[in-house]
């Protein structure tokens, strides 16, 4: 067993965060919280266990990036021009590299490395479409000790033909990957259907995909509404359709497994749809902002009740820093306050933000039974915040609240000090404790 002790931050179920200034977490040796509570209960109780004390530091659930390509991490802050056009300049060629299988290999370690070196324990990800490339990317999260919802990414239409494949061959490939890792490394690895949006998948794909998922009980990930030219394409694309989501209807897709990127631009009735089905959305604002793709009303969609995680969305998001996205998340509820004045709503502060990405994200994939806080019982997925990265000075602005302000707007890349998953460290930065 271990014993960790500092400022405790617990997302609550219900929304908000608790503090327990001088917290302590023990840890059992299967990688399960047995305790949370008051540091001096814990050594009474736990007497016979080492103390890990953590001076001028925050202990957090790990951070849950509920949206990220991981083929397009070399292309991270690269590029100009909005979403279509982008993917077409940028994005297909880099993930054609994928069918290179060193090359996969390569970068597929090294996404996963810095993910937990920044502090993310949980990611939704999507691989290329190259079925070895993505058997490289399990076996690279295996090693690296982090959770995964992934998938290979599915793709028959509309993209060049080096990285296309039959719906068939897009199924029985994503089966068999599941059949290899899903539930794999103590239930960490999960495979998620992934068909990259209608406008890169036929009617016979999407079709497929909707029965595998029922027949297997799989998540699905894929993208939303997110531009208005993707918006265009698709209506031009599916004329027999109301709406974007309504493809995604017609074809059984919409789910309570169900994650959508984006969903920037819905009408009443496609939130009805999803609401209906319980689908997530994964918001991912700085990216949104990169491409040119708009603002999402994040509080008005907050009040509607929808699960919202934050997502990266490299390569349209710039970093793999989920701190970073928090920040994000908090600044665009301004900046659609500033666009819609007449409509004003509150905006979402730092604590709300972070929540959003430990909670919120464990919530919008549909394991917060598991991981998300520091419920006696749940898996031991935590970070350890220095804040001496962030806050060198001393300070009159000590309280909790402040503490978490600085933590997420100041994101500093060196912040995390160490990283946990299931009770084993799988990032430690040098020199600490």
């Amino acid at each position: 067993m271990r014993l960790y002790t500092g400022l405790l931050v617990h997302p609550l179920a219900k929304g908000g965060l608790e503090y327990l200034p001088d917290g302590a977490l023990v840890v059992s040796d299967f990688g399960q919280i047995i305790f949370m509570g008051a540091r001096v209960d814990a050594l009474r109780d736990y007497a016979d266990i080492p103390e890990e004390r953590y001076e001028n530091a925050v202990i957090l659930p790990g951070l849950v990036d509920t949206h990220v390509h991981l083929p397009q991490y070399e292309a991270a802050a690269i590029g100009t021009g909005e979403l279509l056009n982008w993917l077409n300049t940028y994005i297909f060629p880099l993930e054609a590299r994928f069918a290179d299988e060193e090359y996969a290999h390569i970068q597929s370690q090294r996404f996963f490395h810095d993910a937990v070196r920044l502090g993310t324990t949980t990611m939704s990800v999507y691989c290329s479409s190259h079925r070895r490339a993505a058997d490289i990317a399990f076996e690279a999260a295996f090693h690296a000790g982090l959770r995964v919802c992934m998938g290979k990414t599915m793709m028959d239409n509309n993209a060049p033909e080096n990285i296309l494949h039959s719906p068939d061959d897009n199924i029985n490939d994503s089966l068999a990957l599941a059949k290899a890792w899903h539930g794999a490394g103590n239930g960490r690895l999960q495979y998620t259907l992934t068909p990259r949006f209608a406008g890169s998948c036929s009617r016979e794909l999407l079709k497929k995909t909707g029965e595998a998922a029922r027949a297997e009980g799989l998540r699905i990930q894929t993208h939303l509404s997110e531009n208005p030219s993707e918006l265009r394409f698709i209506a031009e694309l599916f004329p027999e359709h109301a709406s974007y989501t309504e493809v995604y209807h017609a074809y059984g897709l919409l789910t309570a497994k169900t994650i959508m990127a984006h969903s920037i631009y819905l009408s009443p009735q496609e939130k009805s749809l999803l609401k209906v089905h319980n689908c997530a959305i994964a918001h991912c604002p700085c990216s949104n902002r990169f491409l040119q793709s708009g603002v999402m009303a994040l509080r008005q969609m907050l009040n509607e009740g929808f699960r919202i995680g934050l997502g990266s969305d490299v390569a349209g998001g710039s970093s793999l820093s989920m701190l970073n996205e928090a920040k994000e998340a908090a600044e665009s509820t301004k900046t659609w306050n500033i666009l819609h004045r007449a409509q004003e709503m509150p905006t979402v502060n730092a604590e709300e933000a972070l929540w959003l990405a430990t909670l919120g994200g464990a919530q919008a994939l549909g394991l917060d039974d598991v991981i998300g806080n520091f419920t006696v019982g749940k898996d031991a997925d935590f970070i350890i915040c220095d804040m001496n990265e962030v806050l060198p000075q001393k300070s009159s602005f000590i309280s909790p609240e402040n503490i978490i302000s600085r933590l997420v707007y100041g994101a500093h890349p060196y912040v995390v000090s160490k990283t946990v998953v299931q009770g084993k460290v799988v990032y430690q930065k040098q020199n600490s404790q």
